[in-house]
């Protein structure tokens, strides 16, 4: 999330967490800039300026308002949405292996692409008419091109203006009883994997970035994670490692369809051997 990629200094989970709670700020803030442009605009045709060209700006600020409240609601309502946990069976061989599979929330990064495709689509249209002012020609180009584009898009990349969970990335944290894999969300997704036994436990998290360390023959090191999902809080995930890390005999429910109340459990803050 972008607060926390903006902050140098290390955090806690704690802290970092705090942080993520006011991530209302950010979307806030482009609105306020956004609805004072339109103001300033509106302000400049009332007085009387060139009247085309404000009016299409007006039209593109108005439309990309509009277009991204959904992504805006959505990114400050994220660290209320939890993941979800949930137990994949899979056979190996002649055995069934149960896992259990923490997947994120996709609200966001749907309302996001939505919100964008929408929005550019919005812009297109809204360029015809100052085409038009420029050259008949050109309104002509501009308005059949725009078409073949929106609907070639409805048509064939539906999932564009309409996606679903399936269509975007989500961040999955995988536990298994001999220890857990990270698929990070990214461009080119990366899976980073580390043994229970040799966890050590959750550091700071640095520029959105939070260290696990670890201890394997002798050597210490540090893996660092890049936690994009704001509903798995960064105190969930660290009573999460360290209780599996520290417990040994616990981590064979991580191979159960029970572990899915003890994985909820330690989320909410709850405990699990209660």
């Amino acid at each position: 999330m972008l607060p926390l990629t903006l902050i140098r200094r290390p955090l806690t989970p704690a802290q970092a967490d705090a942080i993520m709670r006011r991530a209302w700020i950010v979307p806030a803030c482009f609105y306020a800039i956004g609805v004072a442009a339109a103001l300033v605009l509106v302000a400049l045709i009332a007085l009387g300026s060139p009247a085309l060209g404000l009016r299409c700006s007006l039209a593109i600020v108005c439309i990309l308002l509009v277009a991204f409240i959904p992504a805006a609601v959505a990114y400050a309502r994220a660290p209320s949405r939890p993941p979800r946990v949930t137990a994949t069976t899979t056979r190996q061989g002649e055995r069934t292996v149960t896992e259990l599979l923490l997947t994120g929330d996709t609200t966001f990064s749907q309302s996001r692409l939505a919100g964008f495709t929408w929005g550019v689509s919005g812009v297109l249209i809204s360029l015809i008419p100052l085409a038009f002012s420029s050259s008949t020609k050109s309104g002509f180009l501009i308005s059949l091109w725009a078409c073949i584009l929106i609907v070639s898009l409805l048509v064939k990349q539906t999932y564009l203006y309409f996606p679903q969970p399936r269509d975007v990335k989500a961040q999955k944290l995988l536990l298994a009883p001999s220890g857990f894999a990270f698929a990070e969300k990214d461009i080119l997704p990366r899976l980073k994997t580390a043994a229970w036994s040799d966890v050590t436990g959750v550091g700071e998290t640095v520029k959105g970035m939070t260290a696990i360390h670890w201890t394997s023959d002798g050597e210490d090191g540090v893996m660092w994670l890049r936690l994009k999902d704001p509903g798995l809080s960064y105190s969930a995930f660290e009573r999460l490692i360290d209780y599996f890390a520290s417990n040994p005999r616990r981590r064979r429910v991580l191979g159960t369809e029970t572990g899915v109340d003890v994985v909820r459990a330690l989320l909410r803050g709850q405990d699990p051997d209660a």
